[in-house]
């Protein structure tokens, strides 16, 4: 997929912005919808309806509460995060938004907890770089993929990349090319990367696309 066609608020005010799962659900649209590329990062991922996307890392829900109406009442999103707490708050916004095809999963930092062989698409935004267990994680997701399912991961890049991967994750930042090798070396191959993908402000993105490696082509 060529990488130029992709061209918090509180919970409680995000969740009465929606409404139950149908044809129109939508969720309100904010600034961070435009800044991020929200429906690129849908297209990226290929979402489908009767798709099961896990968000892993899903903090506050951003990104789970608006793949529930795209994949339908037919799909499932987990929402996935070693933070019983905040899972908890989504679990109260999506119930309040009469959004049932949310689960959420509380993992561990070593075992995403996913499915194995369920999922279509696995997204992480903004939470790799805290991933310390990041082998046995990547792991935990290329076994939770179907055959044709897609990783999309999102991070930002380091202030100075030529330090050490602790360095830079400490700083809450990650380079590029450290995670595209990292996903070779779990047997993920990246199909497309886009190095500056978002920006808000002084902060920026990039994105990575990959497949489990030896699936890809069939």
């Amino acid at each position: 997929m060529p990488a130029r066609t992709w061209a918090s608020p509180l919970l409680a005010a995000l969740a009465t912005a929606l409404v139950p799962i149908n044809a129109a659900a939508q969720v309100e649209r904010t600034s961070r919808d435009g800044w991020q590329r929200v429906e690129d990062v849908f297209a990226a991922l290929e979402v489908d309806e009767g798709d099961w996307i896990a968000d892993v890392g899903a903090g506050s829900g951003f990104f789970s509460l608006r793949l529930s109406p795209r994949v339908g009442p037919e799909g499932r999103v987990i929402a996935q995060d070693i933070d019983a707490r905040v899972l908890r708050d989504l679990r109260e916004a999506a119930g309040h938004a009469g959004l049932d095809n949310i689960e959420t999963v509380v993992g561990k930092k070593d075992d995403p907890k996913l499915p194995e062989g369920r999922l279509d698409g696995v997204l992480i935004v903004n939470a790799y770089h805290e991933m310390d267990e990041y082998e046995a994680m990547l792991g935990g997701i290329r076994r939770a993929l179907r055959p044709d399912g897609r990783l999309v991961i999102i991070d930002t890049p380091p202030r100075d990349s030529t330090v050490s991967r602790r360095r830079q994750t400490s700083r809450h930042d990650i380079t590029i090319a450290i995670v595209v090798r990292e996903l070779e070396a779990a047997g993920f191959r990246v199909i497309d990367q886009v190095p500056e993908f978002a920006r808000s402000g002084r902060t920026q993105q990039w994105m990575l696309v990959a497949v489990v490696a030896e699936y890809e082509g069939r």
